[in-house]
C-alpha cells in the first residue's frame, strides 16, 4: 500500500529543512575553520589548540556531509516514488520510524542486524 501523499509531503518538507539546516552548518564551519588560521606567531600550545580545533571542526563537516547525503538519497527516493522502501530487504519502512528519521534507509530489522555486525 502507498504511503498516504500527505504524510509524504511533510517528511518531504522535513527532509528540506533539514538539507537547508545541514548545508547552513557546514557554511558556518568553512567560515569558522577560515577565521581560525595562524595570523602571526603561536606558541606551542596555540598552535596545539589551533589543530586541535581544525580537526575537530573537520571531523563534525565530515558528519554532516554524510548525513546531507543520506538527506539527498531520501529526496531523490521520493521523487522516483521509492521512498519508504527498506534497502535491504525491500519490505516497507514503518511510518512512526521515518517520522522521527525521514532519512532512514532500512527498517528497524535490518538496522539492528546492522548495529549488531558493526560490533
Amino acid at each position: 500500500m502507498p504511503m498516504k501523499a500527505a504524510l509524504l509531503e511533510r517528511l518531504k518538507q522535513k527532509l528540506m529543512v533539514k538539507r537547508r539546516e545541514l548545508l547552513s552548518g557546514v557554511r558556518e564551519q568553512h567560515a569558522n575553520s577560515l577565521e581560525s588560521g595562524s595570523d602571526g606567531i603561536q606558541d606551542i600550545a596555540d598552535q596545539a589548540t589551533s589543530a586541535y580545533t581544525k580537526e575537530f571542526l573537520l571531523s563534525i563537516g565530515d558528519a554532516e556531509r554524510q548525513l546531507l547525503k543520506q538527506v539527498d538519497v531520501a529526496l531523490d527516493k521520493i521523487r522516483l516514488k521509492k521512498y519508504g522502501q527498506c534497502e535491504r530487504c525491500g519490505e516497507k519502512i514503518g511510518e512512526k520510524r521515518l517520522q522521527a528519521l525521514p532519512f532512514a534507509r532500512l527498517c528497524i530489522a535490518c538496522q539492528e542486524e546492522e548495529e549488531e555486525r558493526r560490533t
